[in-house]
């Protein structure tokens, strides 16, 4: 019997080894795929599981917010006592296999875009890291998109200068609806407004929030709740020294004030006759909850932001104004 050159064998074996290479190729671009695929349902499912827990936590915190508000003083916890969560604005608690974490912000201790004076919009720019130079613009063209003329301020915008973008649109003159709306105003990017998360040299994530968390179009009075007011809400204030501000708002995290005297009778500031007129503690029946849910042992997490009013009038005693479900997650 004749055997085969050697040559022929090299080239049979080299062959080989390529069918290999190329067959342990394709299983590791199968096993690649199926990680993936696994990863994704898992990333869908706990969004998923993120989500009803976030709304779970926002049914929770409104079912409290009723209580509070509606049921006679005698049956409510000892004041006394330890502060209630919601009086610090914060309410946390578990739901099924995850937990939840819900932001309460009465609208009282915002600034009305269509209330707010020229003076105290640009203290608030500032207040959240704004330049000078955008805080005029930002402030005047509020002035100019709420006003029912066309005459524009010197750094505001009307329609010409709206409808050079595009799409192009035109002023709303008039009062705004929603917060959203200072996004189609002059000089608001999607930074000012939303903010940002940043890593502080810790490895800490530190949030930079926007105008968006300062301000509202629903509530019906100037005054400012200093036990919700945030601190640039509290910079804003006139005449209000920088000290001041943040005695008050270290104070209210930790005990609200019963009244706007406290200020001045509990910490050492001295308010002015133009300051303390604005403050006060009278709630509004009407909350932002931002709602954070997260699956135990998950980095993914679900956010919500809703407004509702409390109406002891209503068959259902509340009732959804707004509703949001794709807030970035700061």
């Amino acid at each position: 019997m004749m055997r085969a050159p050697r040559r022929e064998s090299g080239v049979i074996l080299i062959a080989l080894l390529w069918i290999l290479v190329a067959l342990s190729a394709i299983a590791m671009s199968f096993s690649r795929e199926g990680f993936v695929e696994v990863a994704a349902a898992r990333n869908a499912r706990d969004l998923s599981d993120a989500y009803y827990i976030a709304r779970a936590g926002i049914s929770i915190t409104v079912y409290q917010l009723l209580q509070k508000r509606f049921l006679p003083r005698v049956q409510q916890v000892d004041l006394s006592g330890p502060p209630d969560p919601l009086d610090l604005g914060r309410v946390t608690g578990s739901f099924g296999d995850g937990t939840y974490d819900v932001e309460v912000q009465d609208e009282s201790g915002k600034i009305n875009l269509n209330f707010v004076a020229e003076d105290q919009l640009r203290a608030l720019c500032e207040a959240v890291g704004i330049n000078r130079r955008d805080a005029d613009i930002i402030t005047d063209s509020v002035m100019d998109w709420r006003d029912v003329d066309n005459l524009h301020r010197m750094n505001g915008a009307e329609d010409d200068y709206y409808q050079t973008l595009r799409p192009p649109y035109r002023a709303k003159n008039g009062r705004m609806d929603t917060v959203e709306e200072l996004l189609l105003v002059r000089g608001v990017t999607p930074d000012y407004y939303h903010g940002h998360s940043e890593k502080a040299q810790d490895g800490s994530v530190i949030r930079r929030y926007g105008l968006s968390r300062y301000v509202t179009v629903y509530s019906i009075s100037p005054r400012i709740n200093v036990n919700y007011a945030e601190l640039p809400v509290l910079l804003s204030v006139p005449g209000m020294p920088p000290q001041a501000a943040q005695a008050i708002y270290e104070r209210r995290k930790v005990k609200p004030f019963a009244n706007p005297a406290e200020i001045t009778q509990q910490l050492p500031v001295n308010l002015g006759p133009t300051t303390l007129p604005i403050l006060s503690t009278d709630t509004t029946g009407t909350f932002t909850l931002t709602a954070r849910g997260q699956r135990a042992g998950s980095k993914v997490q679900r956010v919500i932001r809703t407004v509702v009013t409390l109406d002891p009038r209503e068959p259902v005693r509340y009732k959804v104004i707004y509703w949001n479900e794709n807030v970035p997650n700061l």
